[in-house]
């Protein structure tokens, strides 16, 4: 993995860990002050974790559309556009071997 990724990922992961951190210890003074019930703490913390799991997801995709609109943009070709050769080189392949007479492209070497 590349070194810049690699400290992105650990800064993110970090940064959760932290987050999620405060956010309990938030939570937990809330509760000891008596503000709020433990099973609103509770609530309160899966929501927010819900509301984090969300938002990484919307941001996941668009960071896949925007890799894939790079690749396009640079002419680099998609898997789909790989196994759609694939199909049509087996396609060929087929028909030519079925042909009655092939002109050596059963046996190239003969």
């Amino acid at each position: 993995m590349n070194d810049m990724l690699k400290r992105g990922f650990f800064l993110g992961l970090g940064a959760a860990a932290y987050s999620r951190e405060k956010m309990q210890n938030y939570l937990d003074d809330l509760v000891y002050k008596g503000k709020i019930t433990p099973r609103e703490a509770q609530e309160w913390k899966e929501e927010l974790i819900q509301r984090g799991r969300d938002k990484e997801t919307k941001w996941s995709e668009k960071r896949k559309d925007k890799t894939q609109q790079s690749f396009r943009d640079m002419g680099l070709a998609t898997e789909a556009d790989i196994l759609r050769l694939e199909e049509k080189l087996h396609d060929i392949e087929k028909k030519l071997a079925e042909r009655p007479n092939n002109d050596g492209w059963n046996n190239p070497a003969e």
